[in-house]
């Protein structure tokens, strides 16, 4: 099974990402103190809204019927707080086939 990580920035952003055979755009929004990821199709289209960035299980558990596969959220932070500026630093997204 390969493991890839997902490139990020430390701002709101949007990314084109191929997540197994399709590509979709990622955007990764800051909330209430909390990373968020949406994930919608290329024509702008949302398929899943606000996921929280918490670690532990796949993102996408409760949505294979929309996207087979894992994202997976990695925080170093000891107390697996969300900052600002921790995305793409100390917070990393995975993608599992």
């Amino acid at each position: 099974m390969a493991i890839f990580k997902i490139p990020l920035i430390s701002t709101n952003h949007r990314v084109n990402v191929a997540l197994g055979k399709t590509t979709y755009t990622l955007q990764f929004i800051y909330r209430v103190n909390k990373w968020f990821v949406d994930i919608l199709d290329l024509t702008g289209e949302y398929l899943i809204a606000a996921i929280p960035m918490v670690i532990g299980d796949n993102l996408l558990g409760q949505h294979q019927h929309i996207i087979q596969g894992g994202l997976y959220v990695s925080n170093t932070n000891e107390d697996e707080a969300h900052r600002f500026s921790d995305l793409g630093q100390t917070i990393q997204l995975y993608w599992s086939e």
